[in-house]
Formats: C-alpha cells, structure tokens, sequence
C-alpha cells in the first residue's frame, strides 16, 4: 500500500490501533469472566499476533523519532531484514532524524538498538522507479508509559480452582532504562510479593517480571511494563500485577480496571 502523503502514516496508525484496541478489549472481557483459570487465559492469548504500522518508502529515507511531540537524538535506529541480511543502522539527530541512504528493497522492522518497547514498524523498501513512496516515516517511541511517583509494587499470582490471587514470592524484578536496556536495580519479591527500586531520578523506565523457574528445562521467561518516573504523577505507586506464564505467549502481567476487574 502506497502513502498518498504526511497523513498517511497516522491513518494507518489508527485502523491499527483500532484493530489493536479490538482485540485487546476482547481478551479483558474474556479475562474478566475466567480469572482464575490461567490455562484458558493462555489458550487465547496464543491465537493473538502483534501487529505492526506498515510504511512504504523509496531507497532513501528518514526515520523521525518522537517522544510526546519531543524529538530523541542519540537514538540508533536499525532496520532488521526478514531475509536475515544486514541490518542497515543510523543515529537520530538533533531533530530525531535519521537518514537512510540506498537501502536495498525488501521488507525490515525498524527498532532502537537496545531499546525496549518499540513498537512494532513493517518498513517495505521498494526501488525508487517503482513511484512515489514516502521519504520520511515518524515514530512515537514509547507509546504510553505509566506515570508512578516511586518504583514500588506487588506481584500476584493466580489462585487454582477458584482460589483467590496469592502473592508472588521470589520473583525476580529488575528496572532497565527504556532506551537502553541497561539495567538499573534488581530486587527479589518478598513474601508479600512487594518490591520496591531506590531510584528516585525522573525517567523512562521498563519493571521487568522474571518468575521462579519450576524447573531447571523450564525456559526462562519473562514480561515487562514500561513506566516514567515523575514526581508529580497521579499513580502513586505501580498498581499490583498478576503474572500468568505460558511457553507460547510468554509472560503477561495484567492491571485491574476501575471496576476492579483484571
């Protein structure tokens, strides 16, 4: 599909953000209605793929990446290559503006070199006498994080056969800063299930989940929440979490809704 102009991005932004949206509210309410019954959780979650925006653009293009209408420069962004080929790499500038010259046509992902929770971006690359495609794409990285006012919270676990949500003892958490994956702290969960980070300095955050293994074969999984740390942030705190874990969806942590459903 061709971009017929600026806009079009943003068009195809929102049918998949609707699309996204759609699925999501499906599977809450689907949620809601087994809570207790992780197994039927996970037998939906699997038949569940991402989505991805798609862009179309010539062999010369530009990346614009954004933070709540603010640019990021220093952000290296890399095309990785369904066919396994190499990955062409570029820095945004002052502007968050990064420049890509003579790409060779094919499909890539576009993604941050280390940073997490990018969302997911299909870049076609077509040969600039195949028309009029678009010379610059804009990405809004992260979407929206959780605004907390300190990095403490409480892990639970789903009860079996209609018992209630326990807590999530032992439970490896770790805080990673959002555009480079660094890790920042690591703590284990305590009895409780609680645990708390001792960073206070305001920022863009990911709170890893690693669950216990059962197992020594068992694949180490893990999910992740990305959240900003900001003084003056409504939630005080980042809400409790329930951790479901499957081998085909990975780990899903799951907030309550107003109503108090998960």
């Amino acid at each position: 599909m061709k971009h017929s102009g600026p806009t079009a991005p943003l068009t195809m932004r929102a049918i998949t953000l609707a699309v996204a949206l759609t699925a999501f509210t499906t599977l809450s309410f689907s949620q809601s209605q087994d809570a207790n019954d992780a197994n039927a959780e996970f037998s939906r979650l699997c038949f569940i793929s991402w989505l991805s925006t798609p862009y179309e653009v010539g062999r010369d293009f530009s990346v614009k990446l954004s933070y709540r209408q603010a640019p990021l420069p220093g952000i290296r962004v890399v095309l990785d290559p369904n066919d396994g080929g190499k990955a062409p790499v570029a820095t945004t500038d002052a502007s968050g503006t990064a420049h890509f010259l003579a790409v060779p046509p094919g499909k890539y992902y576009a993604k941050a070199k280390n940073g997490l929770q990018f969302p997911s971006n299909e870049v076609t690359v077509h040969d600039a006498s195949d028309g009029d495609f678009d010379a610059e794409i804009e990405i809004r990285w992260p979407l929206e994080p959780l605004p907390v006012r300190v990095l403490r919270g409480r892990l639970l676990a789903p009860g079996a056969g209609g018992e209630p949500d326990r807590p999530l003892r032992s439970a490896t958490v770790s805080l990673l800063d959002l555009r480079s994956s660094r890790v920042v702290e690591t703590q284990r969960t305590l009895e409780d299930g609680s645990y708390e980070f001792s960073t206070v300095e305001p920022g863009l955050f990911v709170v890893r989940v690693i669950p216990t293994a059962k197992g020594k074969k068992t694949k180490e999984l893990s999910g992740d929440l990305s959240v900003e740390l900001e003084p003056t942030a409504q939630e005080p705190t980042v809400p409790d979490l329930k951790v479901l874990q499957s081998e085909c969806a990975g780990v899903q942590l799951l907030r309550r809704d107003p109503s108090g459903n998960w």
